[in-house]
């Protein structure tokens, strides 16, 4: 349970509170300037446009769970090589923000770095998301779902996102303060990745403003959605959390 209803800037110890749910996100102000905004903004549509991924909600990226989970292992790692290159070249003219947290986390005193799988390399961190319309209520956990991948070991999960281009009104950040398990699924939406408002009833609720600039960091096994947005583009990833401290990068 949340013990306060703040949203705390950077520190080990508060890091720490959100890995145990104790209270609802981190934030980190002016993460990066308006033009590295601007420069890593234009070449995720560039690639976008390339990908033809511009839709409702477009992943600048890949999904362990879409390409991995329901394809396989040695799908999704191909990938992730081949999105590597890809991305290396975005950040280059930008500038690399995944290892930008990564530096900030272990200031703090973190083991963090990107994930690796056993036999197959490194995981690919780092998706842009374009979104057009609304994220209803769900939670973002491979312990549920990634049974036999290194990351399904992880005791916690995190989601960090670094607000490029925002809504004017709308796209807010909907918190509950009720962690995901295994009996909320009787309200999950038959074939699909949301729940019914049923599932968060009586829990406490907290809606986050966001702005350009910040980044967020939630814990994503606690139920979450986005307010109706129009050409809200955001860049992040998930951080598995051990037992032994460790926290690891992937999407």
């Amino acid at each position: 349970m949340w013990e306060d209803t703040q949203i705390h800037s950077l520190s080990h110890a508060s890091l720490r509170a959100l890995i145990e749910s104790r209270i609802p996100a981190v934030r980190i102000d002016n993460f990066a300037t308006h033009e590295e905004m601007q420069r890593l903004l234009a070449g995720l549509l560039e690639h976008a446009c390339r990908t033809s991924s511009i839709k409702q909600v477009a992943r600048l990226g890949i999904s362990q769970y879409e390409q991995g989970v329901r394809a396989s292992k040695q799908a999704y790692f191909a990938l992730a090589r081949q999105l590597d290159e890809n991305f290396s070249r975005i950040f280059a003219q930008s500038f690399p923000p995944v290892q930008r947290l990564i530096g900030k986390l272990s200031e703090v005193g973190f083991d963090a770095e990107i994930m690796s799988e056993p036999g197959l390399g490194s995981y690919f961190a780092g998706n842009g998301k374009l979104r057009n319309g609304f994220s209803p209520i769900h939670v973002d956990f491979a312990a549920q779902d990634s049974d036999g991948w290194a990351i399904g070991a992880a005791s916690a999960q995190l989601a960090w996102n670094l607000y490029l281009r925002v809504s004017e009104q709308g796209g807010e950040l909907l918190l509950w303060d009720k962690l995901w398990s295994p009996e909320d699924d009787v309200h999950q939406v038959p074939d699909s990745y949301f729940y019914t408002e049923a599932v968060v009833g009586g829990a406490r609720m907290l809606s986050v403003d966001v702005q350009p600039g910040e980044v967020i960091i939630i814990n994503s096994r606690n139920y979450h959605a986005v307010g109706e947005a129009r050409d809200r583009l955001a860049f992040g990833s998930f951080i598995s959390a051990f037992e032994d401290g460790r926290l690891r990068f992937w999407s």
